[in-house]
């Protein structure tokens, strides 16, 4: 059935911090956050999805018309951070996906919502959802306060191609070879990754010690940041930005017999190690703060595999079994973490992460998730075709 879109303005409640997080005036004196119902001409209001991500635009989000044309409205949102991404605070993050939630019910009436978790949405979808059952964050990790008693929580939990946490990506990606975090070029060839001569399969004890090494590098990073903050409030500043260099050096990348699945050779930017030195790179830019609250793998409030273990909400996993970002790992990993005694599992063979040339992924997802909410009962019957 054909769809309509309708532009969506949300009013959010920016920072009172008086720190600037952002340069945009129309941001800071008119907080609005913009999102995108697509849906038929006339649609039911029984439920609704929302898909969001903590930085990226979903407001034209690919998954968005199929859902669509099956008869499910499904709202694509973006939070303050989608052209602002260096300074994200997840748990800012939380409260711009509260924002929508409310708006689904209250502004467009919709009786239940349920979250659609897409890649880095996953985590967001996850952490929104612990804290609006009751979670105990009153901080983010550089000790600044936020309130999210007021999250109301959602109907159900549905993650395709989702990852459990950006600070989990990037602890797997992160170059373990820099031994000085302002020269990209600074290395440790024992631990060069794309070093002329590697071959594959990697040696297994070599994988586990660059493991090792990522998470030290991690953890230094971290120290730093910590330090930077203390010296931040001393000064009476605001934040700090500054560069990560290289990272997209997962060991996965190269060598598909790690984590097997259906996936190709390579990153999901291509070539990796074109990628690791390029502009473009996950967690290239950031801030002290934001790093605390995105980006550091034991300090983020963001991770699915820990959030997940207090939610009993209907959920459900699908992984993308030849996705090259959010693995099958992943999937499994918040399957196994989460609390619904019912939770569901499901691997669709040979999709890859944006689904590029592949027109059967979209209908496959749309089926997976449309049939999941008939059987735990978050629709009376099935809508569309």
């Amino acid at each position: 059935m054909d769809t309509v879109d309708r532009f969506q303005r949300i009013p959010f409640e920016p920072a009172t911090d008086g720190r600037v997080e952002s340069h945009s005036g129309l941001t800071r004196h008119y907080p609005t956050l913009h999102g995108n119902l697509v849906a038929p001409e006339q649609y039911s209001r029984e439920v609704g999805l929302v898909l969001a991500h903590p930085a990226s635009n979903f407001l034209s989000h690919f998954l968005l018309r199929g859902f669509g044309e099956h008869g499910l409205p499904i709202l694509g949102v973006n939070t303050r951070y989608s052209t602002n991404e260096p300074a994200l605070i997840m748990e800012r993050a939380a409260l711009d996906l509260g924002c929508a939630v409310r708006w689904m019910r209250e502004e467009l009436g919709f009786e239940k919502v349920v979250l659609l978790g897409f890649s880095g949405g996953g985590s967001l979808a996850a952490f929104y959802q612990s804290q609006a059952l009751g979670g105990a964050v009153t901080k983010t990790p550089a000790g600044d306060p936020v309130d999210l008693s007021g999250l109301e929580p959602v109907d159900g939990l549905a993650f395709v191609g989702a990852h459990p946490g950006r600070a989990r990506v990037l602890r797997h990606w992160i170059d373990a070879a820099v031994v000085d975090e302002n020269d990209p070029f600074a290395t440790d060839p024992d631990l060069d990754l794309f070093a002329p001569g590697r071959t594959v399969p990697l040696d297994r004890d070599w994988v586990e010690r660059y493991r090792q090494a990522q998470l030290d590098r991690v953890r230094r990073i971290d120290a730093w940041a910590l330090d930077q903050v203390a010296e931040l409030d001393r000064r009476g500043a605001a934040d700090r930005a500054f560069v990560v260099q290289r990272t997209v050096a997962d060991p996965r990348f190269v060598d598909i017999t790690l984590d097997p699945s259906d996936r190709q050779w390579g990153s999901m930017y291509g070539d990796p190690q074109a990628a690791n030195l390029a502009a473009g790179g996950v967690a290239r830019f950031s801030t002290v703060r934001s790093w605390l609250s995105t980006w550091s793998f034991e300090r983020t409030n963001a991770d699915a595999t820990r959030n997940l273990t207090t939610v009993r909400t209907p959920t459900m996993v699908a992984a993308l079994r030849a996705d090259q970002a959010a693995f099958v790992s992943d999937a499994r990993q918040m399957y196994e973490a989460s609390a619904d005694p019912d939770v569901e599992y499901l691997g669709l063979d040979h999709l890859s992460h944006y689904l590029v040339d592949q027109p059967d992924g979209v209908p496959r997802i749309v089926e997976a998730v449309s049939g999941w909410m008939n059987r735990r009962g978050l629709r009376s019957a099935a809508i569309g075709t």
